[in-house]
């Protein structure tokens, strides 16, 4: 209760500081933040800097529509794309967006190589024939108006910020808790471990209404129960990640309401194809149909979630509709266990799971429970997520046999799923099957440099290597977790993108009472 109060106090006094005549929203999130350069920010000040900063494009229901570009072509092979740039748009310190802004920010972002600027890897150049239009000319065919929605790495920035002196010195002022950018907010107050507070922008190029909000406030709250009792009792307006048992309790609470929708990210289980007795296919298949998908979204999730038929999230471009989605059969399990030829009693699986995840926790128990009903033993070990990562890349004829693991995507392609956990790695990354097949990986190398010329194409090869993974089971999906947010109900306007986990887009929202 005393936290309670405490955090309260704290939003009262920001109402009081920012007057009667502004409006305020706030935003509680269970994380602080870490930076906030554009250029490498690759974790959670990304729910700050998608209100600051803005992109040529933005993903929004599954289409890539026009933000700071109006719109966009390339050439017949996809090596070369032209932006046209919207016209009167201004940074936040007065200067107006040109191609050179563009230009300026990319190639720093590159230059940078930090976090997520590997989603600009295909670029070679960048050109700027007149201020509004932007050519990148590529080293191979990638769908550009896809990265450019990014929601890291992505941002376009004043080029005025080079005034300041050398890259680092552009970083050091950008996490002092400064900003460039041309979103419809700016960075008032920074303080990463408690509260960034957001001011208009009045010069924002979409306007401003009455209805929306003057002053956006993400006050940092850890716990999940301080933040259900604040957002119920009015002291903030949104919150995410609140405990599922208490989501239940709060759908029929008048004060509130419950926007969810599904996001891409997967909790995946991966078996060790390096190592018996995982490597023999009969034995991990006999694995994969002794999982019990329907309980573990009903006793984890709590509904909360879907089971995807494949690997890439459903809601993606190249999901695998033409899978059905696996479901526990003990019969077959057992039929495919003789098969294999290993006597279950003669071997000891160990299954890692991040020991901070309730979720995995409940889902581990749950495999433990079915595999022991075919005779195999399982040993549960709880890590954190360095260890148990750690451990998974070391040589995998000596690393554990199952490994569980979120994925979610930095830019919204299938690619970013099968790259990262599929494709043949020189270096052992987040490949944690050690799965190496060189079809799979000339289709889905295939399948991307098709994404923004022939999507059909692209689609239909991804959909060829989700047939293989499922002939081969490397992994299986256990669960895609919804987006569920709380909202108050002194708000409207709010809605899950899915494909900017945990960000609030302040603008969109507006005072409902």
């Amino acid at each position: 209760m005393r936290r309670f109060l405490a955090f309260c106090l704290v939003v009262m006094t920001l109402a009081i500081v920012f007057s009667q005549k502004q409006t305020m929203v706030v935003y509680a999130y269970g994380s602080e933040m870490i930076t906030l350069d554009p250029s490498t920010e690759f974790s959670n000040s990304i729910i700050v800097l998608n209100n600051v900063y803005e992109t040529l494009t933005r993903h929004v229901d599954g289409k890539i529509v026009p933000l700071l570009a109006t719109g966009w072509s390339s050439n017949e092979d996809g090596t070369v794309w032209t932006f046209k740039l919207r016209k009167g748009v201004k940074f936040h310190d007065g200067t107006e967006l040109t191609s050179q802004a563009v230009k300026f920010s990319v190639e720093r972002t590159i230059r940078l190589a930090g976090g997520p600027a590997y989603i600009w890897d295909s670029v070679a150049e960048i050109e700027t024939p007149d201020p509004y239009t932007v050519v990148f000319k590529l080293k191979y065919p990638a769908n550009i108006p896809l990265v450019a929605s990014a929601g890291y790495g992505a941002f376009i920035f004043s080029p005025k910020v080079a005034e300041l002196g050398d890259d680092e010195a552009i970083a050091n002022w950008f996490n002092a808790g400064n900003d460039a950018g041309t979103g419809p907010y700016t960075i008032s107050k920074y303080d990463p471990k408690t509260q960034v507070v957001l001011r208009k922008f009045d010069a924002y190029w979409q306007g401003w209404t009455d209805k929306k909000f003057d002053i956006a406030v993400i006050q940092i709250v850890p716990d999940p129960s301080l933040r259900m009792q604040m957002v119920t009792a009015g002291k903030i307006h949104i919150t995410r990640n609140l405990i599922y048992d208490d989501l239940k309790k709060l759908e029929n609470n008048p004060n509130v309401y419950i926007a969810q929708k599904p996001s891409f990210q997967v909790l995946y289980l991966f078996f060790n194809t390096k190592k018996p007795p995982l490597s023999n296919p009969k034995f991990r298949a006999a694995v994969a149909y002794a999982i019990p998908y329907e309980e573990i979204i009903n006793h984890v999730l709590l509904g909360y979630g879907l089971q995807p038929a494949g690997i890439i999230p459903k809601g993606m471009f190249g999901y695998a509709s033409h899978l059905p989605a696996l479901s526990q059969d003990l019969d077959k399990a057992r039929e495919l266990l003789k098969e294999s030829g290993i006597d279950p009693k003669s071997v000891k699986l160990v299954l890692t799971y991040l020991q901070s995840d309730e979720g995995e926790k409940k889902a581990s128990e749950l495999i433990w429970s079915s595999l022991k009903k075919l005779g195999i033993e399982v040993e549960l070990r709880p890590m954190n997520w360095e260890q148990q990562w750690a451990w998974a890349r070391s040589d995998p004829a000596k690393a554990q046999d199952m490994f569980i693991m979120y994925w979610w995507p930095t830019v919204m392609t299938p690619y970013d799923f099968l790259f990262s956990m599929f494709h043949t790695e020189q270096e052992i990354l987040f490949n944690l099957s050690y799965y190496y097949n060189e079809e799979v990986d000339k289709l889905m190398d295939e399948a991307v440099a098709l994404e923004g010329t022939d999507p059909k194409r692209a689609e239909q090869l991804y959909r060829m290597v989700e047939t293989i993974l499922r002939r081969d089971l490397p992994a299986v999906p256990l669960y895609q977790i919804n987006d569920v947010y709380v909202v108050h109900k002194s708000v409207k306007g709010f809605t899950p993108n899915p494909a900017y986990p945990n960000v609030v887009f302040f603008y969109d929202l507006e005072i409902a009472l």
